[in-house]
């Protein structure tokens, strides 16, 4: 399933042209398979596995015609990737991460001093289905060189070392923080994953708890598991919209399903092997409840606080799906 469903992005997005961004077509996929080299067998493969993820159903599937309907969920899902895909600074830090783990995986294979802009070849370099730029690839080049991450030779001409190879440092940013340069960097400034006013992690958290109030209910949840680092911020994220809620002006329904779409997204990061569907569909309900506060709230107070709690969520399921 692994090869296949490493199309899964690229399909939904396919689907969302091909059905005119609706819900309602039903759209056979061989011509989307074939393309990128998958036989009958990988379509079907690639079509479950995005059913099971959510994204659409096959309900129009017949023997030897794999078709896909793209659901409500799924059209959310394409929409959010397009906005990220056009977002500069979330490419950025995909790009700083992605070439720092090239090169390290050329250290790994023996490769002496390689060439920088031979990461735009590298199957790595494709974030949200689009490839990363040269200019791109030299600016990550460029920003991992001057934090000590690599080390190379360096022209006038371009940004950032045209050949370089990982240092140390860079090698445990690759091993350690699974080449999140973000992440790294802030643990060797001494910040750490902090949450002001809320739960506080650090390493292993096994059998205790994290808590937050507002104005009627004060939430806890046991930690069974240790919350990994990379899902951190995602915590933070959703800590923050539960500690704003009495700011939001909600009714007293809206706000216990707000709280159990938090639950359900804080419950997941505490196992073991968190499933990305479940993510995925945990921050959409979020979002789904935020977006209208923030466009339509009666008070910019609320408007702001609904924007900043999407913005920050946003930005966190991204760094770690």
């Amino acid at each position: 399933m692994g090869d296949a469903a490493a199309f899964h992005d690229q399909l939904v997005d396919w689907l969302y042209d091909k059905a005119n961004g609706t819900s309602t077509e039903n759209v056979p996929i061989m011509e989307f398979a074939e393309s990128v080299g998958l036989d009958l067998d990988g379509a079907y493969t690639l079509l479950w596995y995005c059913r099971d993820e959510g994204l659409v159903s096959d309900k129009g599937s017949g023997m030897g015609d794999p078709c896909g309907i793209l659901t409500a969920f799924g059209i959310a899902y394409v929409r959010e990737q397009r906005r990220r895909r056009a977002d500069p600074a979330l490419r950025a830090r995909a790009c700083r991460s992605g070439l720092l783990n090239w090169f390290y995986r050329q250290r790994i294979a023996q490769v002496h001093m390689p060439i920088t802009g031979e990461f735009g070849q590298d199957d790595g370099s494709v974030w949200k289905g689009v490839r990363f730029t040269d200019v791109e690839i030299q600016e990550a080049a460029e920003y991992l060189s001057a934090k000590g991450l690599i080390e190379g030779i360096e022209v006038d001409q371009l940004r950032g070392p045209v050949r370089a190879e990982v240092t140390t440092d860079g090698i445990d940013c690759a091993i350690d923080w699974e080449g999140n340069v973000a992440d790294y960097l802030r643990d060797q400034k001494g910040y750490g994953p902090t949450i002001n006013h809320g739960p506080v992690f650090h390493g292993a958290s096994q059998g205790g708890q994290f808590a937050w109030g507002n104005r009627d209910v004060t939430q806890q949840q046991n930690i069974a598991e240790q919350v990994s680092p990379e899902f951190q911020p995602l915590v933070e994220a959703v800590v923050a919209i539960l500690q704003q809620l009495p700011g939001y002006g909600l009714t007293p329904r809206d706000q216990q399903d707000i709280e159990a779409a938090a639950n359900e997204v804080l419950a997941e990061v505490q196992q073991e092997q968190p499933e990305p569907g479940k993510l995925r569909r945990g921050v959409a309900m979020l979002k789904g409840f935020l977006f209208p506060i923030a466009k339509e709230a009666a008070t910019e107070e609320a408007r702001q606080l609904a924007q900043h709690g999407l913005d920050q969520v946003t930005a966190a399921i991204g760094s770690v799906l």
